[in-house]
């Protein structure tokens, strides 16, 4: 994801500040949403979740709960020592980051991390560009994702939600002009197996 990304990711904030808002426990799309989210797709395939939520005016993980067992797959957020341990050692990922109608993209490898003795976080060691301290006690739901789009460029990530169904983050390491290695793609498909053996966060997806 590059120039070409940022702006349809910024052109898609700037649209709508109007985002729906759910109840913890509503966060899987419903037979109307599905459709919805399907017949959008259809006519934008690849397209980052978080553009379609945007239009489509729903939360990122109802979207990304209906994009189908083939494109994605979810863990609940209690899953995310585990997957975390995975993602540790990807050469190169995009983390995409969006506050408001801000985004920021680091381009980083993943460092390993481990929970806090004295808080609620899990602090990332000083290995990477990408550093912080996070809490994910409060995620509601993972989900790895393989969305092919045009050229035969497939988007390769795992996306964070919190409980209410909205982004904490992303993390990707392939799309536009981003190619991962054969090592990073490897890991990445451990991370797919790892969560689709997981319980899933919505019945049937």
């Amino acid at each position: 994801m590059r120039k070409s990304s940022i702006a349809a990711v910024l052109v898609a904030v700037s649209m709508s500040c109007i985002t729906a808002r759910v109840a913890a426990s509503d966060v899987c799309a419903t037979v109307d949403q599905a459709a919805a989210v399907k017949e959008f797709y259809a006519a934008s395939p690849g397209t980052l979740p978080v553009i379609a939520a945007r239009r489509l005016k729903l939360t990122e993980a109802v979207v990304t709960s209906a994009l189908g067992a083939d494109r994605a797959v979810s863990a609940p957020g209690s899953a995310f020592a585990d997957v975390w341990a995975v993602m540790t050692g990807w050469e190169q990922a995009n983390f995409l980051i969006m506050k408001g109608a801000n985004v920021f993209e680091i381009l980083s490898g993943v460092s390993p991390g481990a929970p806090s003795e004295t808080s609620q976080y899990f602090n990332i060691k000083y290995e990477h560009p990408l550093r912080g301290h996070l809490r994910p006690d409060l995620f509601g739901s993972i989900y790895a994702v393989a969305l092919p789009g045009a050229d035969e460029v497939v988007l390769r990530g795992v996306l964070f939600f919190d409980s209410d169904g909205a982004s904490v983050f992303g993390t990707f390491i392939s799309g536009e002009a981003l190619t991962p290695s054969g090592s990073d793609l490897a890991r990445f498909n451990d991370v797919w197996e790892l969560i689709e053996a997981s319980p899933s966060v919505c019945a049937g997806s």
